[in-house]
């Protein structure tokens, strides 16, 4: 318990940050629905789509590699690791994004149909690059766990880029552009922010064996988050041509609206693999492991019934423009909690996935990963012409859901952990059925009532987990310890 409450501080500052970071960017959502055209809002979306999967390829696997072969303890060895690192990334993404701005020209009609396309291209291109500057040092700042100089930078320059985007999107009217160049603007920043560490980091003493191993190493995991990546994202890029401008625009819209839990899993992540990789080798690790996955999903049960049975009366609430978003889209609404689901499993995933990394078996991953992501591909060619942006939604939960499962049958022979199974399928129904009840009981209630009404039920979530003894009371105490700290 003092582990997990290790992780659990660590937890706590990426999350305050993050979370309120996160926040600050989901806002940007309701202004973008008011000030942006509906085929803006939709190119903001496929854009920055297509600018996750660059970065994927920018990072050529040297991030992962970084954090594995990383030596707290002898600085020699880390100043070689970082300097191997960063200059790959630089070199890498600095190529091709000078690829991308001279053949902007030609791109521009495939990747968007706005009138501005080639400068829209060279903007965004500029975008990954900048971001593949602070990939090191970002990394660095979490394996010497600096989580607060870690969380407080992000989320600086998270405001940066709000206020940015209020800026030139709200004040100055610039549109998509406005959107670009606040990012643009924020990235670069961040690169300066970070010229102190890198100028003290690297030695520029190539040790090319060393590369080879962490080249080895990394570039394995690559297939694994281009996998992820187009978990996350393939279904806008297969999406975008099948649906019209309307339909796409409402599925960017309310997929965002399931951030809580989207937040939730990447708060979880940054501290989860710096942890396990600094206890694997404790006795009990695989029971302290499997303790934080019940953990994770009583945590993801709370989120997801709040987020699932209040989005309805956020959305209708006064803000800048209008509404908080736009009566426009409140029509896709009914994916959120589909969205919500489909992120607590790639939770899950990424719990499983620390014994691959712990035994250096980072092969594996591309084989569990890439099987979802096939069916992600599959599957949305198969519904999306019958049942719309729907099945995009659907797919997204499915893909998840297997690649959870697959990831979690090699790891029984990699790594196997003794999940507390009984407990996590409690939490499932239990939070199923309360939100299943929640819905069917007040659709056709006024609005006042029906929100008394889940209130209700969310209280009866927790009444029903403290009566059928949930948790030990050594836990609750515990748990309790952290809170206060």
């Amino acid at each position: 318990m003092s582990r997990i409450k290790s992780l659990a501080s660590d937890t706590m500052i990426y999350g305050v940050f993050t979370i309120v970071a996160r926040f600050l960017t989901f806002m940007l959502t309701p202004l973008y629905t008011n000030y942006l055209s509906v085929p803006e809002f939709a190119e903001v979306g496929y854009l920055f789509a297509v600018i996750a999967v660059i970065n994927i390829i920018y990072g050529f696997g040297m991030d992962s590699a970084f954090f594995r072969f990383y030596e707290k303890d002898d600085e020699e060895q880390s100043n070689r690791v970082f300097t191997l690192s960063y200059i790959s990334i630089l070199c890498i993404s600095g190529f091709f994004s000078v690829v991308v701005i001279i053949f902007s020209g030609s791109l521009a009609p495939v990747m968007t149909d706005l009138p501005n396309g080639s400068r829209i291209i060279t903007l965004a291109a500029l975008i990954p690059f900048l971001d593949s500057l602070m990939v090191i040092p970002f990394a660095f700042l979490r394996m010497t766990r600096q989580a607060k100089k870690f969380a407080l930078t992000r989320f600086s320059l998270v405001i940066v880029a709000v206020v940015l985007n209020v800026i030139f999107v709200v004040v100055l009217r610039w549109g998509i552009e406005g959107v670009l160049w606040a990012q643009i603007i924020a990235n670069a920043i961040g690169g300066l922010v970070f010229v102190q560490i890198i100028y003290t980091k690297i030695n520029f003493k190539f040790d090319f064996k060393l590369l080879w191993e962490m080249l080895k190493f990394g570039i394995p995991t690559i297939p694994a988050m281009l996998s992820g990546i187009i978990l996350q994202v393939g279904d806008r890029w297969i999406l975008k041509p099948m649906v019209s401008t309307m339909e796409f625009a409402l599925y960017q819209c309310n997929y965002k609206l399931g951030i809580p839990m989207i937040m939730l899993v990447s708060v979880f992540e940054y501290a989860w693999k710096p942890f396990y990789l600094s206890h694997y080798k404790d006795a009990d690790a695989k029971k302290l492991f499997a303790r934080i996955l019940t953990y994770f999903t009583m945590i993801a049960a709370v989120i997801f019934l709040v987020t699932s049975m209040f989005m309805d009366y956020l959305v209708r609430m006064p803000f800048v423009g209008g509404k908080f978003i736009n009566p426009e889209y409140w029509s896709g609404m009914g994916i959120i909690p589909i969205v919500l689901f489909a992120y607590y499993f790639n939770g899950v995933y990424n719990n499983i996935a620390c014994g691959f990394h712990i035994e250096k078996k980072t092969k594996y991953l591309p084989l569990a990963i890439g099987f979802g992501a096939i069916l992600n591909i599959v599957m949305n060619f198969i519904l999306i012409p019958f049942i719309g942006y729907w099945g995009a939604a659907w797919t997204t939960l499915g893909s998840y859901f297997i690649s959870a499962v697959v990831l979690y049958i090699y790891s029984r022979k990699i790594y196997p952990i003794e999940y507390e199974w009984f407990r996590l399928i409690k939490i499932f129904l239990l939070t199923c059925g309360i939100y299943a009840l929640a819905m069917v009981l007040t659709a056709d209630m006024p609005i006042i009532y029906s929100f008394i009404a889940r209130v209700f039920g969310l209280v009866l979530f927790f009444v029903i987990i403290s009566t059928m003894g949930f948790f030990t009371q050594a836990e609750l105490r515990k748990i309790k310890s952290i809170f206060k700290h």
